[in-house]
């Protein structure tokens, strides 16, 4: 995904941006019930009628982990998986770094490794944003780099 930035707001508008590997490591070490759950199918559905059912966390054929959440009305999560989402928000929180755009600036991140969102402004802002396939192929999400996170028994449901 491409942002960039036409006019920023004259308050607030900053963007946040997360590493997903950080957040599943974060997680996975605090809470490994949680990173279990939100990696379980059809835990959370994104979207509205035309939307689907998936889960947080992937885990792919190749040990590489992909992230994809919402956090707006446009999500819903499957009840086993609502206690373990306070722990989730708490990991983005402490991944969370925030980033204010002039005219001109912007970012380019992986949609499947990096989680994104703005704060509240006031005034009138205007960014343009696109989505895109690389030329070549990329590698889906990220690498599990912490051996007791790829090493957990709690992964073993995901294989």
């Amino acid at each position: 995904m491409l942002l960039a930035c036409l006019r920023p707001a004259p308050e607030g508008g900053e963007c946040l941006l997360a590493d997903g590997r950080a957040v599943y490591g974060r997680l996975s070490q605090r809470f490994p019930e949680a990173a279990l759950r939100l990696g379980l199918p059809r835990t959370a559905y994104f979207g509205a009628g035309d939307g689907h059912a998936t889960q947080v966390f992937t885990r792919h054929a190749d040990e590489r982990v992909s992230v994809r959440l919402r956090q707006d009305a446009l999500a819903c999560f499957n009840p086993t998986v609502q206690p373990h989402l306070p722990h989730l928000r708490a990991a983005i929180a402490a991944s969370q770094r925030s980033m204010s755009l002039e005219i001109g600036q912007g970012y380019l991140i992986d949609n499947h490794r990096w989680l994104h969102a703005r704060r509240l402004f006031a005034g009138e802002r205007l960014c343009l944003r696109a989505l895109g396939d690389a030329r070549f192929p990329l590698p889906v999400g990220f690498v599990l780099h912490i051996p007791a996170i790829r090493d957990s028994p709690f992964l073993e449901n995901c294989r």
